[in-house]
């Protein structure tokens, strides 16, 4: 290839024609010859006659410049004109040809960018004849990859997608040096801008060894996210990043979801992470109640989605482990005016509640136990207890009988933490005053007391105080010059309500009144509730631990729900195996572990308070993003993004034969085999009629360009043109390769209906739901992935389009396994967008099975999915039908509004300007671009035609009822 700026020719020497072109043009310009002059003398008798009709003596000089324009453009044109032509191999090279791919979770972000740099090395390797090692940094690590044809190399990268794992630089750097390893002549590697296991810088020396390297990485490395926390009642995230750490700041938008009923996610809350200069984490911070909170399923970037940039919330951010004690209850009925059922109520929609003796709940190691009247402890529980605490436990107490007579008694005493000051119990936050106090009887100090307002650095800051709760009897906290620290709450006189004080690493907090409603009405308020969840905030871990490895010794667990490459969450692919337990306890997806929820899959035993289920993240605690090494000597760098490159090629040999038309029009009508038009007498209405000709001709030319990387045309509402022919129409997605295969598909479809049925669809058009009219077009074909779901609006009038009549086929394009589409999620919000009727998979019973072709299977380029339409109608008893007869064949007159596969359709139809397949569909010699066009013919007749097929199964009692 030869380069002039930026446009190269990838077979230059065919160049070397345009030297001959003044020899052609001599060539053109003697034929045909020049007439011989001869003298006559009876030509005298003519001389003075005007002759109308003149023939050319040479050939005109505006048909000789068109002939050596359309010689140009021929070639030019098998010269391979390429505008910012992607040279990335050595023309005179041999040898394979290596093509790394990182393809883990931070090549997600910019993965079609990344394919398409991929696709266009094979593309180049085949025109040079050599083979290609694709490689698979994520997935291929068990064995080196053998060299293939770029044509087979090419059909894999078509359907390739990230993994949502880390690449794995190690295991490769370890396969290139087998046996069975191939040594590349030259490499190609697509890196993600990361550095993976130290391994990385080694694996590029290693490379660059084998021969030229060139390296392609990101614009910008993605982003990820640290699994979410509680800091001071707050929900935060930390997002990583390792572009730009010794730059400017930069911010990072992070989106929290929850799990509706329903199964679909909703946003709640976006937060911004905003990086300081040079730094490589920043903060999101989200302000949310306690309940809201507890429902959030994951948090995920909103700029950069992938399975990195996701993290799914774990127990430390749900429901806490917490234990009530409650020793007057202990052995008997709970009662609902017990201190235990306020405390329960209270709990339990935020945290886990167990109940239990004191001493089985130190064993058991929640994040908080709550005491309800405990006087005083015996000696094994004061120690055990007191430990938990300065370990990092968080004790709630409450006042009652109980520990106001042990306060009168005198007999509670210092226990071994050396924090306590001296006759300071630290099991109380405050010493506590001999008697109690009395509200509101004839003999009290006086009328019960109403709330105050809380301390400004206490966790009840934030917290409305209503005007019906009173306080009729407490315990009084014994004055002293660090009790004003120690108090969040008090009495509208002054008087501590609730103390604490830090134990160590623990809490210790005392409500100074009873947990049921003798000594308060506290208990009975809405504050109760709200001030228990802000103390839970306080807890240790902010939730629920992870299991030691220890602890889940023993266990198996099956991945329920893994994420998917844009982050999402979705059923685990296959039937994964179990996995030991000792695997999870990092809480990391490593070691071939994917990312997402995991479940007990085994029957044994279950300890007290062991979790039922546990999350992974890609990054867990002190996780950082390390950027790729320095590249090694003699590598070159490159970065995806550049100018695509433009292929000039079809254009020009377009021309050459548009021109080759009016070329030979021109030829006709000049030797007068075509009937002279009016005003052909004046001088130069050949060339004007030539050159309008060839305007109208490369006008069209130029539209069908146009559509090939732009949508045909809108529809208006104004706009009746399409209704004169049956139209195919495709919903626009905005990707335009996406929207390109779809007209291709629909302008296929259209030519084989018109070769094998009566219906002659006119050309495709592609719609945009939310200002185009859909009622004009009886199908409407919707590739629904990941990245294409429509908007809202767009939806709403797809949802009265299918009320008006029309038919949609919704494709995810995923294939029978179900990645790389739509989540189970986004389907089913679609499906509720739509109101969509009940659903059932499509067999032989069905008429689409049989409107035109017979078929027992409804493959596209995919193959082994189910199809869905509309289930028949159950519990009629309106209509009269006869039970032996199969079950779609009762479903009356109705059309299903909605027919839903992932067979990728639109592939095995599309076709190329030359009438070629677009893309590779089954096995060579296999029928299966054959059934998916039959499928094609099926679905346009029962979209026009019904259920006029089933009406043939009552043609003989028809016929019956006529003859009487």
């Amino acid at each position: 290839m030869i380069g002039i700026g930026t446009l190269g020719f990838l077979a230059p020497a065919v160049l070397a024609g345009i030297v001959a072109l003044p020899v052609l043009w001599w060539l053109l310009r003697a034929i045909p010859p020049a007439p011989k002059t001869e003298l006559f003398a009876g030509v005298r008798l003519l001389l003075g006659l005007d002759d109308e009709e003149r023939e050319a003596e040479r050939t005109p000089l505006w048909l000789l410049l068109l002939r050596i324009v359309a010689l140009a453009a021929v070639i030019i044109g098998f010269a391979q004109p390429v505008l910012n032509p992607s040279q990335r191999l050595a023309a005179s090279g041999e040898g394979p040809v290596l093509i790394l791919l990182d393809q883990g979770w931070a090549s997600a972000p910019d993965w079609a960018a990344r394919r398409a740099a991929a696709l266009a090395a094979v593309d180049e390797a085949g025109r040079l004849g050599r083979q290609v090692i694709l490689w698979r940094a994520a997935t291929d690590t068990a064995a080196p990859p053998p060299p293939v044809a770029a044509a087979l190399a090419r059909t894999a990268l078509e359907g390739l997608e990230p993994a949502p794992v880390r690449p794995d630089h190690a295991a490769v750097l370890t396969l290139l040096d087998d046996a069975r390893a191939t040594a590349p002549a030259e490499t190609i590697w697509l890196s993600d801008g990361l550095s993976h296991a130290d391994a990385t810088e080694a694996l590029g020396e290693r490379l660059a060894r084998f021969g030229p390297l060139r390296i392609v990485g990101p614009a910008r490395p993605a982003r990820a996210l640290l699994p979410p926390r509680l800091v001071d009642q707050k929900l935060t995230v930390d997002v990583l990043r390792a572009d730009d750490a010794t730059g400017e700041g930069a911010t990072a938008r992070v989106v929290a979801l929850v799990t509706a009923e329903t199964g679909g996610e909703r946003r709640i809350a976006v937060a911004d992470a905003a990086f300081e200069p040079g730094a490589d984490t920043a903060t999101a911070t989200y302000e949310l109640p306690a309940e809201l909170i507890g429902s959030i399923s994951r948090l995920t970037l909103a700029d950069d989605p992938s399975p990195g940039g996701t993290a799914l919330a774990d127990a430390a951010v749900r429901r806490i482990p917490v234990a009530v004690v409650d020793p007057a209850s202990e052995g008997q009925v709970l009662k609902l005016t017990s201190a235990r059922h306020y405390l329960t109520e209270a709990l339990s929609p935020s945290a886990d509640v167990s109940f239990s003796a004191l001493g089985e709940a130190i064993e058991r190691g929640p994040s908080a136990i709550f005491l309800a009247d405990q006087g005083d402890f015996a000696e094994t529980e004061r120690t055990a207890l007191t430990e938990w605490v300065e370990e990092g436990g968080l004790l709630v107490r409450f006042a009652g009988p109980r520990l106001a007579g042990a306060i009168a008694s005198d007999s509670l005493t210092r226990g071994p933490s050396g924090e306590a000051a001296p006759g300071e119990d630290p099991l109380l936050p405050v010493r506590l005053r001999r008697g109690g106090r009395m509200l509101g009887g004839a003999l009290a100090w006086g009328a019960p007391r109403t709330l105050g307002p809380f301390a400004e650095a206490g966790p009840f800051r934030r917290l409305a105080i209503p005007e019906e709760v009173d306080v009729r009897s407490q315990v009084l906290a014994d004055p002293s010059p660090d009790l004003e620290g120690r108090v969040w709450a008090r009495l509208d006189d002054g008087t501590p309500l609730v103390t604490a004080v830090r134990r160590g690493e623990g809490r210790v907090v005392l409500f100074h009144v009873s947990a049921d409603a003798e000594w308060s009405s506290l208990p009975l308020s809405g504050l109760f509730v709200e001030m228990l969840d802000a103390l839970l905030a306080l807890a240790p871990g902010q939730g629920a631990r992870q299991p030691e490895a220890d602890e889940l010794a023993g266990t198996l667990w099956r991945a329920e729900q893994t994420l998917a490459a844009d982050g999402t969450l979705g059923p685990a692919p296959g039937a994964l195996d179990t996995v030991a337990g000792e695997r999870l306890a990092s809480g990391r997806a490593e070691d071939g572990l994917l990312p997402g929820l995991y479940a007990r899959a085994d029957s044994g035993p279950r300890a007290a308070g062991a979790p039922e289920s546990l999350v992974l993240n890609l990054h867990v605690g002190e996780d950082r993003l390390a950027p790729f090494p320095e590249a090694p000597p003699g590598a070159v760098l490159e970065r995806l993004g550049g100018a695509e490159s433009i292929h000039f090629a079809a254009p020009l040999l377009m021309l050459a034969v548009l021109l080759a038309a009016v070329d030979t029009i021109a030829t006709l009508w000049l030797s007068g085999r075509l009937p002279r038009s009016l005003g052909a007498r004046r001088p130069g209405a050949a060339a004007t009629t030539a050159a309008a000709v060839l305007a109208v001709l490369l006008a069209g030319d130029a539209t069908a360009q146009d559509q090939d990387t732009e949508p045909r045309r809108n529809i208006t509402a104004g706009e009746v043109s399409i209704s004169a022919e049956t139209t195919l129409g495709y919903v626009r997605t905005g990707n335009v390769q996406i929207d390109r295969v779809s007209e291709r598909a629909l302008l296929g479809l259209g030519n084989e209906l018109t070769q094998r049925t009566a219906v002659e669809p006119g050309p495709p058009v592609g719609v945009d739901p939310e200002n185009d009219e859909l009622a004009l077009l009886p199908v409407l074909y919707l590739p629904l992935t990941a990245q294409t779901v429509p908007s809202e609006v767009g939806l709403a009038r797809l949802a009265r389009y299918l009320a008006g009549g029309g038919m949609l086929l919704i494709d995810t394009q995923s294939g029978a396994s179900g990645t790389g589409g739509a989540s189970g999620a986004q389907l089913r919000a679609v499906a509720r967008a739509l109101n969509l009727p009940p659903l059932a998979p499509v067999d032989a019973e069905h008429v689409l099975s049989r409107t035109f072709y017979l078929l027992t299977s409804f493959p596209g380029r995919w193959r082994g999915g189910r199809v869905w339409a509309e289930a028949p109608p159950e519990g009629r008893q309106d209509v009269e039908r006869d039970p032996s007869l199969p079950q779609f064949d009762r479903v009356d007159d109705n059309v299903s509004p909605v027919v839903v596969g992932s067979a990728d359709w639109a592939a095995a139809w599309a076709m190329d300007e030359r009438g070629r397949p677009m893309f590779p569909v089954g096995r060579p010699g296999d029928r299966q671009r054959e059934m998916a066009i039959r499928f094609g013919v099926n679905l346009v007749l029962y979209a026009l035609t019904g259920n006029y097929k089933s009406d043939q199964v009552h043609a003989p009692a028809v016929l019956e009822r006529l003859s009487q």
